[in-house]
């Protein structure tokens, strides 16, 4: 007898909006699929903390990566971690930036 595997993909959420200023702390983020893609965008020099938690309250203490541009920039890393929400974490910012995931 075979099984169903159901295989989502393509699912995006942002974490913070496009055009976010200042050093904010994004809501917690249901995360669908243990396999994900984070990718930050800024204007200029930011540093991005990625927490996770599987309560959607506690983060965890170790976060899950953090990304930092020196300038206007992109940059990502891909993760496969089985908590249940994720919520960016600005924690340097001169210009502005934004913070997708993709599942």
């Amino acid at each position: 007898m075979g099984t169903n595997v159901f295989v989502k993909s393509g699912h995006t959420i942002d974490l913070l909006p496009a055009d976010t200023s200042g050093t904010p702390t994004g809501a917690w983020m249901y995360k669908d699929a243990p396999l994900s893609t984070i990718q930050v965008v800024a204007t200029a020099a930011a540093t991005v903390i990625l927490e996770v938690s599987n309560d959607g309250v506690n983060p965890v203490a170790t976060s899950l990566g953090t990304v930092t541009l020196a300038g206007a920039g992109s940059d990502g890393f891909v993760c496969n971690a089985s908590w249940k929400y994720i919520r960016a974490r600005v924690t340097a910012n001169v210009g502005t930036v934004s913070v997708t995931m993709s599942n």
